[in-house]
C-alpha cells in the first residue's frame, strides 16, 4: 500500500472510530415532561420536531408537519403513505428510528397532546438504553449498558419466537401491590382525560391529559371491596365514560415502595386478551407516569434491563 493511500486509510478509520464513539456516549435529548407525560424535541431547521415518548405505541409522524419541513411523501400500494424521517432527525443529531420509512398519518388520525408532531414508540425504544429522569425532568440516550447486579435492577420480559428472537419491544415486569405480584406492561404513554371529579380527587385544575396507570377491573374491583379507604372517582375519563379509578396508598416497584398511586379500570380482556399477545406473558394492566414519576428510570431494552432510582 502507497504511503499516502494507507495515510487516507488510517485517518478514516480513526474518523469513522471517533463517530462510532460518539454516536455511543451519552447524549441529553431535548426533553418536556408534561403531567408525567415525556415529549421529546428534536432541533430540525426552521422548527422543531416534537415527539410524543410512548413505549407501547406506534412511530409515525403526523401530515401537519410537513408544513414546516420538507420531506418527500411515498404512497404506498396498500394506501398508506410514508416519510424518510431518519434522514431528518440525522440533520438533528436524535437518535434514529432505524426504518427506511415511517408512517405519515393524515390529519384528524393519530392526534396527540401537546402540539405534539408524531410519535415514537415501542420500536424505537427497543434500539436504546435510555434514561427517563422524571426527577429532575431529563432524557438522556445512548446510556451505558445496565448490569442485572446493579441494586433496584430488574429484567423486562418481551415476547419471542420459539429461536428466542424478539418480536415486539413491549416491555413487560412485574410490581408489588396489596401483597400480590401484579405483572404489568411498561407505559410511558399511558393517559386519561380527567373528568371533574377526577381533577378535583386529584387536586388539578388543567383540562388536558394526564398520565395514569391501569388495572383490569376485576382486580380494580377486589381492591375496593377489601379496601373501603380507598378513594374511589366513578367517570373518570370524560372520553372514556365507564373508566373507573382508585388511589392505592403504596406499591413496590424493583425493592422501591412508593405512592400514592392512581390506578384507572380498564375491561380485563383489554390486557389480558389484547395486551397480552404482545409482551409474551399474561399482564394485568400498565404502570405509567402516575407512578413512574417517583423514579429516575434506566432502560436498557437490548439487554432487556430496567433501573429504578429514587
Amino acid at each position: 500500500m502507497k504511503p499516502k493511500v494507507k495515510l487516507v486509510t488510517t485517518l478514516l478509520f480513526v474518523l469513522f472510530q471517533m463517530l462510532g464513539q460518539a454516536q455511543e456516549a451519552p447524549q441529553q435529548i431535548s426533553a418536556q415532561f408534561s403531567r408525567q407525560l415525556v415529549y421529546f424535541k428534536a432541533g430540525m431547521p426552521g422548527a422543531p420536531v416534537r415527539f410524543f415518548a410512548n413505549t407501547t405505541g406506534g412511530t409515525f409522524l403526523l401530515e401537519r408537519a410537513l408544513h414546516r419541513q420538507f420531506l418527500a411523501a411515498v404512497v404506498e400500494e396498500s394506501g398508506n403513505t410514508f416519510v424518510e424521517l431518519d434522514a431528518l432527525l440525522a440533520a438533528a443529531n436524535f437518535p434514529l428510528t432505524g426504518r427506511e420509512r415511517t408512517l405519515l398519518m393524515p390529519y384528524g388520525q393519530g392526534e396527540l397532546e401537546c402540539d405534539a408532531d408524531g410519535m415514537l414508540g415501542q420500536a424505537w425504544f427497543g434500539r436504546y438504553c435510555l434514561t427517563l429522569d422524571y426527577l429532575q425532568q431529563e432524557a438522556w440516550c445512548y446510556q451505558p449498558p445496565l448490569s442485572p447486579l446493579e441494586p433496584h435492577t430488574i429484567p423486562l420480559r418481551f415476547l419471542e419466537n420459539r429461536g428466542g428472537v424478539r418480536v415486539t419491544n413491549f416491555a413487560s415486569f412485574s410490581v408489588e401491590i396489596d401483597g400480590e405480584t401484579i405483572p404489568l406492561v411498561l407505559d410511558t404513554g399511558a393517559r386519561l382525560l380527567p373528568g371533574p371529579e377526577a381533577r378535583e380527587a386529584m387536586g388539578d385544575t388543567s383540562n388536558t391529559a394526564l398520565a395514569a396507570s391501569f388495572i383490569i377491573e376485576s382486580v380494580f374491583e377486589a381492591w375496593r371491596s377489601n379496601h373501603p379507604d380507598w378513594p374511589v372517582v366513578e367517570q373518570a375519563d370524560r372520553e372514556l365514560g365507564n373508566v373507573k379509578m382508585i388511589r392505592v396508598p403504596e406499591i413496590t416497584v424493583a425493592g422501591h415502595t412508593i405512592g400514592p398511586v392512581w390506578f384507572c379500570s380498564r375491561a380485563d380482556s383489554h390486557y389480558l386478551t389484547y395486551f397480552s399477545r404482545f409482551t409474551g406473558q399474561p399482564v394485568m394492566g400498565a404502570l405509567g407516569g402516575s407512578a413512574l414519576q417517583y423514579f429516575r428510570l434506566t432502560l436498557d431494552f437490548p439487554n432487556g434491563l430496567a433501573k429504578f432510582e429514587r
